[in-house]
């Protein structure tokens, strides 16, 4: 019941960020162009594109991904209490930063022609700093719930 109950933990946040990425897909789905930027250099201008399907997918496996590696780093855990504790931050800052990165992506994306799209290097950082409240109020909440 303890490994359930920890496993839930952290993977919640990324079935959250999954499912707050599929919204906002849904709802900007008909703006996107037919080819949309998936990967962007330091600059800022896309160098990578794809399809919309097939930047969701991409997504969802990242998601997929992130959990895997928490939950592996759960699994292996010695000291369960503080080690539950730090992983659900880590997960919950982690997949609201991954959730605010796709999000502004697909954004980006749907005020282009699908030939290029920029994605200003700020986002990044707001991207961190998002991660880094979430994780933060994350850490306070389990403080005693955990």
């Amino acid at each position: 019941m303890v490994h359930l109950r920890r496993t839930a933990l952290v993977t919640v946040p990324f079935a959250a960020g999954a499912f707050a990425t599929a919204v906002a897909f849904l709802l900007l789905r008909d703006s996107l162009p037919a080819r949309m930027a998936t990967h962007f250099t330091l600059d800022g201008t896309a160098d990578g594109f794809t399809s919309p399907s097939t930047a969701l997918g991409l997504y969802m496996l990242a998601f997929a991904m992130e959990a895997v590696g928490v939950l592996a780093a759960i699994r292996s855990a010695k000291s369960a209490l503080t080690t539950t504790r730090s992983l659900v931050a880590l997960a919950c800052g982690l997949a609201a930063a991954s959730t605010y990165l796709f999000v502004v992506t697909m954004r980006a994306s749907s005020k282009t022609d699908g030939k290029s799209a920029d994605l200003p290097i700020h986002q990044l950082g707001v991207a961190v700093a998002i991660g880094a409240a979430v994780a933060g109020a994350a850490w306070l909440v389990s403080h005693r719930r955990t």
